[in-house]
């Protein structure tokens, strides 16, 4: 079977039922992952922490915001948009502008050398933003305030706070110096291909290639040896295993590129794939084609 990826379910099913219309036969293997996450931070009173950490002031205005959207009294669905507006009233305005922007894409074709400057403005703007998210919610639960529902409670005169740090910029010894590795346990997909129906991916909807162009790239190249393999490379229907490596190597043009592949690592793999599929019969070193 040919690997393709691991994928959340509902991605992976998608995949499957584009394949399988086209008639690749699919298989999907579920499984439990674990995906992890290191970082340092700072924990401590408002106080203790504008002692210790420069440039303060970004943060001291996530706090102003976030006094400002407990005093509105906002309820809890609208309460982080709220805190956001409060920072800045044409966030909204920024993230669409970016989101169609990279719907579009034309400017990043080339890798984002293409990038506008204010695009890449916006960007970094919108990752502050996810900064003072993260922040948010630290804060409302450090300083146990609810926001289900009604949100209830105050920040207080010198409330606690988390804030990420460069541990190399800091006393390792500080008392406030707090790291966390999270692990997060989730449930994936193996989608995995029959290598000998993969040249039917030829016949994908459209909406595949658009959607998950790698993933069709990297079933086109499996189905593309495999569809050179169903007949004899020359008048002789028979070749030793270094032959059969080399009509592993090859180019295709694909109008608007050329594709190369190179399925030497896996020659021995591919000719046991022939061999099940009745395509070819293997002898010592040697590889025979079917009459």
């Amino acid at each position: 079977m040919f690997k393709l990826g691991e994928y959340d379910e509902g991605e992976g099913a998608d995949i499957a039922a584009y394949l399988k219309k086209a008639g690749v036969r699919v298989e999907l293997k579920p499984s439990i992952s674990a995906f992890m996450e290191s970082a340092v931070y700072m924990e401590g009173r408002a106080s203790q922490l504008r002692e210790r950490i420069e440039d303060f002031e970004v943060y001291d205005r996530y706090i102003e915001a976030l006094k400002a959207t407990l005093a509105e009294d906002a309820d809890a669905e609208d309460f982080a948009e709220r805190y956001l507006s409060i920072l800045d009233p044409f966030w909204k305005e920024k993230k669409s502008e970016m989101a169609g922007f990279l719907e579009d894409g034309s400017a990043i074709s080339d890798g984002g050398a293409g990038l506008p400057e204010e695009m890449m403005e916006q960007a970094v703007d919108l990752l502050e933003k996810l900064e003072a998210l993260q922040f948010l919610d630290a804060a409302l639960e450090l300083n146990e305030i609810e926001v289900e529902g009604s949100p209830s409670g105050e920040l207080g005169d010198d409330p606690v706070f988390r804030i990420p740090i460069d541990p190399d910029e800091c006393d390792p010894d500080d008392e406030l110096i707090k790291s966390i590795l999270a692990v997060r346990l989730d449930k994936r997909v193996e989608v995995r291909l029959d290598e000998m129906t993969t040249p039917l991916a030829k016949n994908v909807d459209d909406e595949f290639l658009d959607e998950y162009a790698e993933e069709y790239y990297m079933i086109s190249s499996i189905g593309m040896t495999i569809e050179r393999l169903l007949d004899p490379p020359g008048d002789s229907n028979k070749v030793d295993l270094d032959e059969f490596r080399e009509i592993l190597v090859f180019e295709e043009d694909m109008e608007d590129f050329v594709m190369m592949v190179d399925g030497t690592a896996v020659a021995e793999d591919i000719a046991r794939v022939l061999k099940r599929g009745g395509v070819i019969k293997i002898k010592n070193d040697k590889i025979a084609w079917k009459k």
